[in-house]
């Protein structure tokens, strides 16, 4: 299924299903009733076609026409896709009263022709005699020339989806057009948006976005209410913020741009992102706090290499302090000031002022996604083990775990934690702090199991990190060509206290080990100890200090991986007294 994704109103398509049967080409035409049309919002339509009878080795051809009114718009032209192509054309005829850039995929460039060739255009229209009563109709013709861009590649490979990555649209092969300028017959040339500050500024001038937050008296009498008591602004940020939450449910709709404008969207009490945020930035102006919107792309969105308006999809709020910048995104209900939720953490956004400045902002919190476990764990003669779970999540994991458990049933929720537990038994759970997002969530539980160990003969082997261990390295690649994205810096740290049965004694151990990447990428620890005769004690934390890692050094993470992995599953060995 293929999806092309565009805001227009005429589209045909055309595709066709080639095979080898019995040695004869067969052809098999798409059908109209393999076209879907869906209305993802007011802004986009989506057009998805299911080609007839694909099966391994056929050969598949399509094409399809837009017509469409927006003028200063051209679909990204994709090169690369799930399936190795074997040869593309593509042809992009632009008249010369527009001028537009185009910039190829810095991952897979693939070459682009330019040529100039003259065109006619021949038209008709008519004209009214000025009594409305006779037109009369004049036929023209208009010569003009047209800049052509021309591409014509063979096999090109299929893209492969890697681990741990942020949005595989962000590195196919593709070229998209930006338009810069028109220069219409006896008009004056009218450029569009060439850097990020005239990007910025654009924005801020629309109606919907730096508009919003002007005439905002309405706001007035709630804000002084809710910020009575604040001693300090960022008691004041805090206050409206939650407020705000409270206030307008998010709708699930993106944009920069408001849906309903923040006045109705706070007396209907629901909006899209912009109608939410950009009602903050207004609430904390009112508030006499220094506060600015900050533009983002999110991770489906792309990363918005070039300066173009259509870069960004997103708005949150921001603040400055003495202490530096804080971001607040009300759509999310357990996000914490600078906590963003995991689809608004993309590279870089820019914050834009009144003045029509801007600057571009870290989106990363300044503390990692953190997990802290505790794990005690009695063992048995025969290898079972019953134990307490207790993990505590901060940062980005506890926004993350609000999120996805806070409305599982108490079922569902021991169905999620056995599975992602290596299937072990599990009762008496526990959750502290579910909604208060300014404390980590501790999540707790008691467990059993008995496939945790290996009983031979007269010796009881086991990994020390029992049902934690990481057992598959996913990097298994023989080389990456895209970026490593964790999402946020993380931290897991696991401390694991073992009792072994009285009748046995701890006969090897696992060496200590801690190895490092370069530039202070990340860290592995794993620290194992004897705590007297019938207890063993294990440390082990795994850090990395940036959110996003290059592929070049992809080699040296992939080896700290395989380290990782096979030091985590090396065994503890028990011997019978």
């Amino acid at each position: 299924m293929l999806a092309n994704q565009i805001t227009l109103e005429d589209v045909s398509i055309k595709a066709y299903t080639f095979n080898l049967v019995n040695g004869k080409v067969t052809k098999e035409k798409l059908k109209s009733k393999d076209i879907f049309k869906e209305e993802l919002n007011d802004y986009w339509t989506e057009y998805k076609f299911t080609m007839p009878n694909v099966k391994v080795g056929s050969v598949i051809e399509w094409e399809y026409t837009i017509n469409s009114p927006f003028s200063g718009y051209i679909s990204d032209v994709i090169l690369q896709y799930k399936i190795p192509i074997k040869h593309i054309e593509a042809k992009i005829s632009i008249p010369q009263y527009f001028t537009f850039k185009y910039q190829p995929n810095l991952y897979h460039p693939i070459p682009v022709k330019t040529s100039k060739v003259n065109r006619t255009i021949e038209f008709s229209y008519r004209t009214e005699d000025g009594t409305g009563a006779k037109t009369t109709r004049h036929d023209t013709k208009v010569d003009l020339e047209e800049n052509v861009y021309t591409i014509n590649y063979n096999n090109i490979p299929a893209i492969i989806k890697e681990p741990l990555i942020n949005n595989i649209a962000n590195y196919i092969a593709k070229i998209h057009f930006e338009h810069i300028a028109t220069k219409f017959p006896d008009k004056e040339v009218k450029y569009y948006a060439t850097n990020w500050e005239s990007v910025a500024k654009s924005i801020y001038k629309n109606y919907y976005f730096g508009k919003q937050l002007n005439n905002t008296n309405f706001l007035k009498p709630d804000v002084m209410t809710q910020i009575a008591s604040a001693k300090t602004d960022k008691e004041k940020a805090v206050i409206l913020f939650h407020f705000v939450k409270t206030q307008i449910r998010w709708n699930g709709n993106l944009g920069k741009y408001t849906d309903k404008g923040i006045k109705k969207a706070y007396k209907e009490h629901a909006g899209n992102v912009a109608d939410i945020n950009l009602c903050l930035v207004a609430m904390f102006r009112v508030a006499g706090l220094k506060a600015n919107p900050v533009l983002i792309s999110t991770r489906s969105h792309g990363i918005p290499l070039f300066p173009t308006k259509d870069g960004y999809n997103y708005v949150v709020a921001a603040i400055e302090l003495p202490n530096g910048i804080v971001l607040f995104d009300a759509t999310e209900v357990y996000a914490a000031p600078n906590i963003l939720p995991t689809r608004a953490l993309n590279w870089q956004g820019r914050l834009v002022r009144a003045d029509g400045t801007s600057t571009t902002i870290n989106l990363y919190s300044a503390k990692p996604a953190k997990e802290r476990v505790n794990l005690y764990v009695k063992m048995d003669t025969i290898g079972a083990v019953t134990g307490l779970k207790r993990s505590s999540f901060y940062s980005n994991y506890a926004l993350n775990y609000r999120k996805n458990k806070n409305s599982l049933s108490d079922n569902d929720l021991l169905s999620n934690l056995e599975e992602n537990n290596d299937g072990i038994e599990i009762n008496d759970i526990k959750i502290a702090n579910k909604k208060n997002i300014y404390k980590p969530i501790v999540e707790s539980f008691k467990f059993n199991a008995d496939n945790l160990c290996d009983v031979i003969n007269d010796k009881i082997y086991f990994s020390p990190m029992l049902f934690l261990v990481d057992k598959k390295n996913p990097f298994t690649l023989e080389k990456r060509l895209y970026p490593i994205d964790f999402g946020s810096a993380w931290e897991d740290d696991y401390i694991i206290s073992i009792q072994i049965p009285d009748n046995y004694a701890i006969t090897e151990l696992p060496k200590n080990m801690a190895i490092g990447l370069p530039d202070n990428l990340g860290v592995f620890k794993f620290i194992i100890s004897k705590k007297g005769e019938h207890k063993i004690q294990l440390v082990s934390v795994t850090k990395f200090n940036r959110a996003v890692i290059p592929p070049l050094y992809y080699n040296k993470l992939k080896e700290f991986y395989k380290q990782l992995i096979e030091k985590q599953t090396e065994k503890v060995v028990l011997t019978k007294i």
